[in-house]
């Protein structure tokens, strides 16, 4: 069989259609596959032979080579879906079963992943993500991890000078009961507020200085490639603290970001496990660049209807070669933050 590209999502994602289209364009063949449809629409039969798992999938009526696949885009997978007549308990044991063998079959095979799901999960550590980013010289935020109300004082009047931020460690989605959630944005924490520092003490918090913003930029990397977008985020009043607030809101623009910075970039997502992220920093009144953090698993189709850059291509061009490429050499200078 061909060699062929799995995208692994739902069938109306649109972002997963325009890599699909993407790599057809080059000539390459590709399957976006609904993990949804495993084990009741989809057939797995796997052995094990001189450590490596052979045999196939059969799909939408056609059978695909486990030895075939080149790379796998982890874009929207859904959970397993089983049979809903049984106990839920029963339910639960047929998906982990599902998971752990299709899913753990796609893990062992020798392919490129973008991303691997085990260093996806670690990369979305945001103290990690804040330790290499300096490892690698790219500038950060004192950043201070607590629940300690004592720190937290301390940190906001001989840091953060009364002027500090709080965001959240893992997403900004908040279940509001039902289908309902509330998002969660970078918010200004003022000395009013210390009056409920006690508060910080129900889990972890992550505070840093307020930083004065000229601009923003969404650095994605796709292999040894960037794609940087201007985010003019200072422009409207709801988006200042976090653009993501108004993030239809504000103006987008392809950017030209110095190159040391993108080596660096490309650096970070390398050392992080990963061949796709997307980095947001902060450029300062001064031209400074400061990284805040990465998104193991942007959106970055908005962007692409914004301003023309080509992140579908990209992608299907590192799927496509089957390997991340090579990133440039970076001659590391000492780091520094604040």
């Amino acid at each position: 069989m061909e060699p062929y590209v799995l995208i692994l999502s739902y069938p109306g994602d649109s972002s997963a259609r325009r890599v699909l289209h993407a790599l057809r364009c080059c000539g390459c063949q590709a399957l976006l596959l609904d993990t949804a449809a495993f084990p009741q629409a989809l057939t797995l039969a796997a052995l094990l032979r001189d450590a490596c798992w052979t045999g196939y999938f059969c799909y939408q009526g056609r059978r695909y080579d486990l030895e075939a696949i080149r790379s796998i885009y982890v874009r929207r997978p859904h959970h397993y879906q089983v049979r809903e007549d049984f106990p839920e308990l029963i339910q639960l044991f047929l998906e982990n079963e599902a998971y752990r063998g299709f899913g753990g079959v796609l893990r062992s095979l020798d392919c490129l992943w973008v991303n691997s799901l085990d260093a996806q999960r670690r990369a979305s550590f945001k103290p990690l993500q804040l330790k290499v980013a300096q490892e690698v010289g790219l500038r950060t935020p004192p950043t201070l991890i607590t629940n300690d109300p004592t720190a937290v004082r301390s940190f906001f009047f001989e840091v953060c000078q009364e002027q500090m931020i709080y965001k959240t460690l893992h997403g900004n989605f908040l279940p509001g009961g039902g289908d309902r959630y509330h998002l969660i944005f970078t918010s200004r924490v003022g000395r009013e507020r210390l009056a409920e520092l006690e508060q910080v003490r129900l889990t972890a918090h992550l505070f840093q200085p307020l930083i004065e913003k000229a601009y923003e930029v969404r650095a994605t990397v796709i292999g040894s490639s960037v794609l940087p977008v201007r985010i003019d985020s200072q422009e409207v009043e709801a988006a200042r603290l976090d653009w993501r607030a108004a993030c239809y809101q504000v103006r987008y623009r392809p950017y030209a970001l110095p190159e040391g910075i993108a080596r660096r970039c490309v650096e970070l997502v390398r050392r992080l496990g990963l061949v796709f992220g997307a980095l947001d920093l902060i450029v300062t009144p001064d031209e400074d660049y400061i990284f805040l953090e990465c998104n193991p698993g942007g959106q970055w189709e908005w962007l692409e209807v914004e301003t023309g850059l080509p992140f579908a291509a990209t992608i299907a061009q590192v799927l496509s070669a089957g390997k991340a490429g090579l990133a440039w050499p970076v001659a590391f200078e000492p780091t520094t933050s604040g």
